[in-house]
């Protein structure tokens, strides 16, 4: 049973992550217009949310563990989704989506 925890466990977050952006985490018109702010907010709040968790499971003696996503993580996971977006958009064609 550790074996299999220390193994699959992991991998959960990186299935539910895949899985989400393979078939859109919420059906609003931010994720339906490919809106690169929605783009930037999911992957923004997805990394923010590893690099504060994260060390809190890993290393719970680290007392400076959250600040790796309020500072690191969680902007640039944003400039990324902003990015991804952007590119999205423009590999779509669809520039009306970013009129918010």
């Amino acid at each position: 049973m550790e074996l299999f925890l220390t193994l699959w466990l992991p991998l959960v977050p990186f299935v539910v992550v895949w899985i989400a952006l393979r078939h859109g985490p919420v059906r609003n018109r931010w994720w339906r217009g490919e809106n690169p702010l929605g783009f930037a907010l999911f992957v923004g709040t997805v990394s923010f949310a590893a690099g504060f968790f994260g060390p809190m499971l890993f290393a719970p003696g680290a007392n400076q563990g959250p600040m790796l996503g309020i500072f690191y993580s969680g902007p640039i996971g944003l400039a990324v989704g902003a990015a991804w977006g952007l590119w999205r958009a423009a590999r779509r064609g669809s520039w009306n989506s970013l009129a918010c």
